[in-house]
């Protein structure tokens, strides 16, 4: 279980992110449950290594805050709270939405951690 925080109308935590055996902390993530994938800020990720390849997937992507270009890219793991989850697919772009944040939480992770998210008493926790 994770606790979550309402900041500026926003439901956020935080996460740790590894690659290639670099981990990163990311204070300021959105939990958004109406985006299809998970995104960081290309500046975190330049931080612990993580630039486009060829071989990347390039996507642009639409949202309430614009469009973007990002690339994808797997990532070792992602840890939220006590919840981890290993080898998922990220985007990767500049997040530059009129506010401060680090990192996206988006469907394919909350699916893949089987997260369930109690609004009441905001939480976040892993199913099993």
């Amino acid at each position: 279980m994770k606790k979550l925080v309402i900041d500026e109308g926003l439901l956020l935590t935080d996460m740790e992110i590894t690659y290639r055996g670099r981990k990163k902390y990311l204070s300021r993530v959105l939990i958004d449950t109406g985006s299809s994938s998970s995104i960081i800020s290309s500046d975190i990720a330049e931080s612990i290594g993580i630039y486009p390849e060829a071989s990347d997937p390039i996507f642009r992507i639409c949202g309430v805050g614009g469009s973007e270009i990002v690339f994808s890219k797997m990532i070792d793991s992602i840890r939220i709270g006590e919840i981890e989850t290993e080898q998922i697919q990220i985007e990767i772009g500049s997040m530059n939405y009129g506010f401060h944040l680090e990192g996206i939480v988006g469907l394919n992770l909350l699916k893949q951690m089987k997260a369930m998210i109690n609004i009441e008493k905001l939480q976040i926790q892993c199913e099993g």
